[in-house]
């Protein structure tokens, strides 16, 4: 009997695990992204992907120019701003901008961006979720810039607090001097969760961008997070958790868990030392 008891601290953290990973159904629907090349434009736009009715989306622009930029407000609709930066600040030269709204339409849109310096290089990318909480969907939001000089520049997006069962997005926007030929475009998407971008005039005029979006099973700092940027680069980067809809299913929360199984071992020790000392009596 005493060696059976031994099993019962490992069921104990079987148990808890059990309970961080079902806190929440999480539903990344699409993940788009888009890039352009031209001569002097001011304004264009992100699809926002498909999926339901009431998803949630983020979604994010990024431009080169002179130094002096901003985003106006994307359109149509509202949005939420999370950022609207400068890398490097206060001497960069590449911008982003982030913004999130819960959208009516099931189908992909397109939402426009615009900024008041004209640019050759623009690159943007979306996140659209379900089951994000309707009332409360923002946990907490961050963002950080900078630039350096060598090989393996790192943009690092930063660390914020963030609750168990959320879903923590990551957006990183960088110009560099070691980009791969000019007039290069691409864009890439995984609906699992990450988008890519990038567009190359040419070594000293182009921007990219890269998300990332990630469920976080307990609660508590999500910790720093990087991509690289390449040689002597420029770069901006932001994290941003959304507070999801608990999972409908019945399944006990953590404390409730740790309830069950601390009485469970509490009643068989009990039994145990009782039945001990009636047969040493």
């Amino acid at each position: 009997m005493a060696k059976k008891l031994l099993f019962l601290p490992i069921i104990v953290l079987f148990l808890l695990i059990i309970s961080f990973e079902t806190q929440a159904d999480v539903l990344v629907d699409d993940a788009d992204s888009t890039n352009v090349l031209g001569q002097g434009f001011t304004l264009e736009t992100v699809p926002t992907g498909s999926g339901q009715e009431g998803d949630y989306v983020i979604f994010a622009c990024g431009v080169t120019t002179d130094n002096g930029n901003s985003f106006d407000a994307p359109f149509p609709g509202t949005w939420t701003e999370f950022d609207d930066g400068i890398c490097d600040s206060p001497d960069g030269n590449c911008f982003q901008g982030i913004w999130g709204s819960f959208v009516d339409n099931p189908a992909s849109a397109d939402i426009t961006c615009e900024w008041n310096i004209p640019t050759s290089v623009f690159v943007g990318g979306s996140f659209r979720y379900n089951q994000v909480d309707p009332d409360d969907p923002i946990i907490d939001s961050a963002c950080d810039s900078g630039a350096d000089f060598g090989p393996n520049i790192m943009a690092t997006a930063p660390s914020i607090v963030t609750e168990a069962g959320s879903q923590v997005v990551r957006i990183y926007t960088y110009r560099n001097f070691d980009s791969a030929g000019s007039g290069n475009t691409n864009a890439n998407n995984d609906t699992s969760g990450s988008f890519s971008a990038d567009s190359t005039q040419d070594t000293f005029s182009n921007v990219h961008m890269r998300g990332t979006t990630d469920l976080v099973p307990v609660d508590g700092p999500t910790g720093t997070a990087s991509v690289d940027a390449g040689f002597d680069a420029e770069w901006r980067a932001c994290t941003i958790a959304l507070r999801m809809v608990p999972d409908p299913r019945m399944v006990p929360t953590m404390s409730e868990w740790g309830m069950l199984a601390f009485a469970t071992f509490a009643g068989i020790a009990g039994f145990w030392f009782i039945r001990r000392r009636q047969l040493a009596a």
